[in-house]
């Protein structure tokens, strides 16, 4: 992977169904136009949840990312729940960057536990 920003979040839109079929492949995958693919590598991808709920409700800390000449697969290391979803005020339909500080995370705290997933 090549991160230039440590903190960046690439929060991707996603509905109930495709996270119900998806969720246990630790795969996000992004794709299908060139502007639907991230420009960045990224340690995080952030779980936008489509209507009804309509928050960002997960983040997966990435282990490896894969492109190809208009797709990108971000591998997943884990997928952990938010206590406190994100409401972001729009519809997320393709994906953002955002930031640890932007999604309230306590980055010394996902500095530890990306500490311990390496240990898993």
């Amino acid at each position: 992977m090549n991160v230039n920003d440590k903190d960046l979040v690439i929060v991707r839109g996603i509905n109930d169904d495709w996270f119900a079929e998806n969720f246990s492949k630790l795969v996000i995958y992004f794709g299908g136009a060139p502007q639907a693919v991230p420009a960045e590598d990224a340690y995080y991808v952030g779980l936008y949840l489509e209507a009804p709920i309509s928050k960002i409700s997960h983040i997966g800390i990435v282990e490896s990312i894969e492109r190809g000449k208009d797709w990108a697969n971000f591998n997943l290391k884990c997928i952990i729940k938010l206590d406190n979803q994100i409401d972001p005020g729009h519809p997320i339909r393709k994906h953002e960057n955002w930031t640890l500080q932007r999604l309230k995370l306590n980055t010394v705290e996902i500095e530890k536990l990306k500490l311990i997933i390496k240990t898993i």
